[in-house]
């Protein structure tokens, strides 16, 4: 069995080399559950190589809304990739994604499962490396912890593997309560050899209390004995949320923008004080990680930039906005008045840069409706989103620095600690601090339903809504084209076929 298990690997070898200055005898290859090292135990190369491989990995997980960004937003109750005629029709993958009706070979999960571990093994193989520093290290132990985070919150099980580890080594499968000891471990790590503050490029103490206060409010989820709930937020948890959430909140100059947008521009680095942890892309450079795909994905063929004319948002999500709130949407400086296009939630008759009237390609007005459908759409159902403006001045490569943590995402898991432990007062005054600043009036009270909507309207299409809603235990019910489910099995995915035929310690999660 064991050497028909091998020849599995090799047979499914997905080899990813990355070459990397310096380093001579070590190359990466994905082999569906996990990536073993070619030439182990020999010389893995320089650290700041190592290290800079290892950020590169993060555009690998968002470039495309292919990844853990479609994963995460097409799965829940703000984003749909409605077919139009036979237009985004894609065998029903995206239609899938929205109903929870996926399977184990659908293709979003493979690619998604080996970027993310990957990463995981270029971290290990980065720790092994002769002359990294202490700081290096807490670099490699932060990213490991945030890619982790990602599979655990995927699949409910981490695969690892060490560098000294060959191809014949099944690697061991960390369950959820395990694999929160190991990222809390390297998070807690890394706080210790990180610098207060950075380039928010980088990782940072700062960053690093972010991403644990991510991980703690989540502990509940991963510790449940039903991966779909009840969920049990203890109040030491919580009160560790709120310490770290008042760590970062004091460190480093960050505040809560008071243009909402400034956060998301192309040059939202320079603009936004509220930003902890980026991915950084400059003009025309072609980095990894550029924001490119969330204005293509959208957009309209006959608006500038002509785009692919595909996701949207529901009508049921877009009436959670106040018409005054700055999160629905605005005229950008540099382009609206260059394109016609406004940032946000961009629905009704859409304009040129002079105001003139846009028509679909039938010659009829271009005008984005509140009614859209999984299929049988026109082209113009649906309201479009931008979140990140587009860079006009290199549209391929923009400059906008893609968000990973910001301050407001913290700040709201403070409100949600407090509200979890019954101190409704307190998070009432978080949340409407933010609503304050971004235009939208103070709420008289808030519940944890008040606050997932507040969630929903700061963070929409950033990543975050499947998370949210299983925490909050929305993710199972039903919304629009939508029913719940009958056994919650969804707040999982499955495992990908391949990664199951490679590594026989993984076990298929129930229900598929």
């Amino acid at each position: 069995k064991s050497k028909m298990i091998n020849k599995l690997k090799i047979l499914n070898l997905i080899i990813v080399c990355v070459f990397i200055a310096s380093c001579t005898d070590l190359s990466y290859q994905a082999v569906d559950s996990t990536v073993v090292s070619a030439g182990a135990g020999g010389n893995v190369g320089k650290a700041t190589d190592l290290i800079t491989t290892l950020y590169a990995q993060l555009g690998k997980i968002q470039d495309s809304q292919n990844d853990t960004w479609g994963l995460s937003e097409m799965t829940s109750d703000e984003q749909i990739g409605p077919t139009r005629g036979t237009d985004w029709s894609d065998n029903g993958q995206l239609r899938s994604l929205h109903t929870h009706t996926w399977d184990a070979g659908h293709p979003f999960l493979l690619p998604t499962w080996n970027n993310l571990n990957t990463a995981v093994y270029q971290a290990n193989v980065a720790l092994t490396a002769s002359d990294i520093t202490e700081a290096q290290k807490g670099e490699a132990r932060f990213l490991r912890a945030f890619f982790m985070n990602y599979i655990v919150d995927y699949w409910g099980v981490a695969p690892f593997r060490e560098p000294s580890e060959g191809v014949g080594v099944n690697p061991k499968v960390l369950n959820r309560a395990e694999a929160l000891a190991f990222i809390t471990a390297d998070i807690n790590a890394a706080i210790t050899a990180l610098p207060e503050c950075t380039d928010i490029g980088r990782a940072s103490k700062t960053a690093a209390r972010a991403l644990l206060a991510k991980v703690v409010i989540n502990k509940a989820v991963w510790t449940a004995a039903n991966p779909a709930g009840p969920y049990t937020f203890a109040a030491a948890d919580m009160d560790q949320v709120i310490s770290l959430a008042d760590q970062v909140a004091g460190s480093c100059g960050l505040q809560i923008s008071t243009n909402y947008w400034d956060n998301f521009i192309p040059d939202n680095a320079a603009k936004s004080k509220e930003l902890i942890f980026t991915i950084p892309n400059k003009r025309g450079a072609g980095v990894s990680g550029s924001v490119r795909s969330r204005y293509f994905c959208t957009l309209h063929y006959n608006q500038n930039p002509s785009g692919w004319n595909g996701f949207a948002t529901l009508g049921s999500f877009y009436d959670k906005f106040q018409p005054a709130d700055q999160r629905i949407g605005a005229a950008i400086p540099g382009v609206t008045d260059v394109s016609g296009l406004r940032a946000g939630l961009v629905i009704g008759q859409q304009k040129d840069k002079n105001g003139v009237d846009l028509k679909d390609r039938g010659g009829k007005p271009l005008i984005f409706t509140k009614k859209v459908l999984l299929s049988g759409n026109t082209e113009v159902d649906g309201i479009r989103v931008i979140k990140y403006p587009p860079d006009y001045a290199n549209l391929d490569n923009p400059e906008n620095d893609y968000v990973l943590i910001r301050l407001a995402d913290i700040l709201l898991l403070k409100a949600e600690a407090l509200l979890r432990k019954g101190n409704a007062a307190g998070a009432l005054t978080i949340v409407n601090d933010i609503r304050v600043k971004r235009g939208a009036t103070a709420l008289a009270s808030v519940d944890l339903a008040a606050l997932l909507d507040e969630r929903g309207r700061e963070f929409y299409w950033e990543g975050m809504r499947r998370n949210d809603q299983i925490r909050f235990g929305t993710f199972t019910g039903a919304w629009e084209f939508k029913t719940a489910s009958a056994d919650g099995h969804q707040v999982l995915f499955p495992i990908p076929q391949k990664a199951l035929d490679s590594n026989p310690n993984l076990k298929q999660n129930a229900g598929y």
